[in-house]
């Protein structure tokens, strides 16, 4: 038997047996164990389709990158049509989408790339219609952005639950966590009063992963599913936002907004791409969501360059600024001068290492 079919079938065994193992305290422990050995599974098996496996060839560019991801038919072609201009296939029937399309929207002085992947559909992560290939495009997002059918909101539960599976984390930080792996003196535990599961089961958990003498580090509250998430070292964590469309056929559509926010913590926001409701709003979340600042450029003896900010992560200094302009503008870099939200007062001299906000004027001053 095939690497691959031995794989799945420990894959289904383990599943079948943790489907009907009941979940209460007595079994924390087990069921603990039985997902360290269904993600290490996974694991395995990521490792072998990445090297024979194929993804869209998805080309980055612009400030940053979204990704459309929905269940077929939940108008995501339409949305990106309104967004972006592209005029991507729209059709009323499942899988019009067969390619990563992309498109770009220009908001803020931002120029956002926008993809419109294939419909995922439950099975996603065993292979059913193309859950790789598509999650190999969601990779190299910056965002993610549901499109949820209002009058569907259970489909967005079963896109986490999917994209969980793919080892894809929609709206949640990563854990913090280290380790720190011994020659010998089996599993020592760092922990500064922060909430973790029992010594035992973390002691079966990391022993799942073939570790048996490490240092672990915890700095925040962390679940069986953290530590497990961690030691499979392959899963990725982005940011996300939901729409919810079609909200000019279902009156009811703050409910399942309500409903959405409460269960996942998720932004949501409600569109219809039909009649092109809420789209500004829906821009400014995207933008919101993608945490970035426009960093207006002034000349020491000129006016600021409104026009055409410089876009950067939040948070960046003034050297990041100058890496993104030219490298070499880094070496003669010796201070600057801000107007805005990050200083005190009207262009206050600041050090290089200065945290910019949005929407700073910046004049950076160089060596001779």
């Amino acid at each position: 038997m095939a690497d691959k079919e031995v794989l799945q079938k420990k894959l289904d065994e383990l599943q079948k047996e943790y489907a009907k193992t009941k979940h209460n305290k007595a079994t924390n422990t087990h069921l603990g164990i039985l997902r360290a050995k269904i993600s290490n599974t996974k694991k395995k098996m990521t490792e072998r389709k990445k090297k024979k496996g194929k993804g869209f060839s998805v080309k980055k560019t612009g400030d940053a990158t979204v990704a459309l991801v929905g269940f077929p038919n939940a108008g995501k072609s339409s949305l990106q049509k309104i967004l972006t201009n592209v005029d991507s296939k729209v059709a009323d029937y499942a899988f019009t989408t067969l390619d990563a399309i992309p498109g770009i929207l220009r908001y803020n002085g931002a120029t956002i790339q926008i993809f419109d992947l294939p419909g995922l559909i439950e099975g996603a992560h065993i292979g059913k219609g193309g859950g790789a290939m598509i999650a190999s495009a969601i990779r190299v997002s910056d965002l993610l952005l549901f499109v949820i059918d209002s009058a569907n909101p259970q489909n967005l539960y079963t896109l986490l639950k999917e994209l969980r599976d793919l080892g894809i984390h929609a709206g949640r930080k990563r854990p913090d966590v280290s380790m720190e792996k011994l020659n010998s003196g089996g599993i020592r535990i760092e922990n500064q009063g922060y909430k973790i599961p029992d010594k035992e089961s973390i002691i079966k958990i990391i022993n799942e992963f073939g570790i048996f003498n490490c240092t672990i580090h915890f700095r925040n509250d962390s679940t069986e599913d953290d530590i497990i998430d961690f030691l499979a070292g392959t899963d990725l964590y982005i940011d996300a936002i939901v729409a919810i469309n079609k909200i000019d056929v279902n009156e009811n559509y703050m409910n399942v907004k309500a409903e959405i926010e409460a269960k996942t913590k998720l932004k949501v926001i409600p569109i219809s791409a039909l009649r092109n409701l809420n789209m500004d709003e829906l821009r400014k979340g995207i933008f919101a969501a993608l945490k970035i600042s426009r960093i207006y450029l002034k000349p020491k003896d000129g006016n600021p360059d409104y026009e055409n900010p410089i876009i950067m992560p939040n948070d960046s200094t003034i050297v990041d600024v100058a890496k993104k302009l030219h490298s070499d503008l880094v070496k003669s870099l010796k201070y600057g001068y801000v107007s805005g939200r990050s200083v005190k007062f009207r262009n206050q001299k600041v050090g290089k290492e200065h945290i910019l906000a949005d929407e700073d004027i910046l004049t950076m001053v160089y060596q001779n």
